[in-house]
């Protein structure tokens, strides 16, 4: 029964419609499993472009103001860059909060109650919306590669040196330089905020075959486990909504459950899109498959690639720029990575990776 022979369900970006078709598709195609599922809807901040631009616009604000009031200035771009790299980073939002909340969906098998508390060893999760179209985005990740990125530009190029002006007028140093600097920021504070306008004017992404593969990889894994197990295995899926934005499904779902999957010492097993924008791998050959070691982009959080370690494919250690639901787990002290490729050395490897995560222990 192999998944790549199914038609996969199409699907859209967050909050969309199609975004929902393909939650019930996927639950559907669980329950051909004989899996119990339940679609809970989740409510969260989608539009990223709104909280990029509500902080360059309020550092841009303090840059202003601290033309007179310098200290007053440096405090509120202070304050801008605190809660950009709070929501960026480490995923909680304080300014961020005034974005509004929109509708989404999780797929979760088993549905929330007395199961997960029994018996779920591993969690396999993935994100099934789609990007929206980002053009300044997607060209800044082939130009440089993933190194450079809308959050590296506002919180290194465009906030610190205002900041740092501010805090040199404070001081009472003065020289044209000074002005260059405050420039040099806010010019690149507007050029984000113009970045962010163009993305809400883009068109939305279309689905492509590529999109799908990471919900293809987990079927795929879950199928090869149903075959290897008798009876239902220890492993809980879900499918999460508004991963493309910040893995937004994914940090509700953790918030109600990391206690639980805690205490089981559950491992979450993430699929990723096959070379998705933003994945840096370590020079030499072109990897078949890769499992990241950190994931983030202002500070990377080490993942547990440990779970790979005896796998015969040997993957190869990656960097995601992007949050994902293995992000959201790690996080919240929850063993995880993320399993990034496609085709039958991925499925392998997330077999391997079940495998070591609650490895036989030999009786003495």
């Amino acid at each position: 029964m192999p998944t790549s022979d199914r038609k996969q369900p199409p699907t859209g970006v967050a909050g969309s419609d199609l975004e929902r078709r393909a939650a019930d598709r996927l639950a559907d195609a669980l329950r051909e499993r004989g899996r119990a599922v339940s679609v809970e809807p989740v409510s969260v901040r989608i539009s990223e472009s709104g909280t990029i631009a509500i902080h360059a616009l309020l550092a841009l604000a303090g840059g202003l103001i601290g033309l007179k009031w310098p200290l007053v200035g440096a405090a509120i771009v202070l304050m801008a860059s605190f809660s950009y790299y709070a929501e960026r980073s480490l995923g909680l939002p304080i300014i961020g909060r005034l974005i509004p909340k929109r509708a989404s969906q999780n797929v979760l098998s088993p549905p929330p109650g007395p199961d997960w508390d029994e018996d779920v060893e591993v969690v396999l999760t993935a994100g099934y919306d789609l990007p929206s179209t980002y053009p300044t985005g997607e060209w800044l990740a082939r130009r440089f590669k993933g190194q450079v990125t809308t959050d590296r530009l506002m919180l290194w190029a465009g906030m610190l040196p205002v900041f740092v002006a501010m805090m040199l007028g404070a001081a009472q140093v003065e020289g044209t330089w000074v002005g260059a600097i405050q420039l040099i920021g806010s010019i690149v504070l507007m050029s984000m905020i113009a970045a962010q306008v163009d993305r809400q004017l883009a068109t939305d992404a279309e689905a492509e075959e590529s999109d799908l593969k990471a919900t293809v990889n987990l079927l795929a894994v879950l199928d090869e486990a149903l075959d290897e197990t008798e009876g239902d295995p220890p492993i809980a899926v879900c499918f999460f909504g508004a991963e493309r934005s910040s893995a937004g499904g994914a940090s509700v779902f953790f918030s109600d459950f990391e206690k639980t999957i805690r205490s089981q010492d559950a491992a979450v097993i993430n699929f990723v899109n096959g070379a998705p924008q933003g994945a840096i791998k370590r020079p030499g050959h072109e990897p078949r498959v890769l499992l990241t070691a950190r994931e983030g982009d202002l500070a990377t959080l080490k993942m547990s690639d440990e779970l790979g370690a005896e796998s015969p494919i040997k993957p190869e250690s990656a960097i995601l720029r992007s949050a994902t639901a293995a992000t959201v787990a790690r996080r919240s002290g929850i063993r995880a990575t993320s399993v990034v490729g496609s085709g039958d050395d991925t499925v392998d490897v997330g077999l391997d990776l079940i495998d070591n995560a609650h490895p036989q222990e030999t009786s003495d």
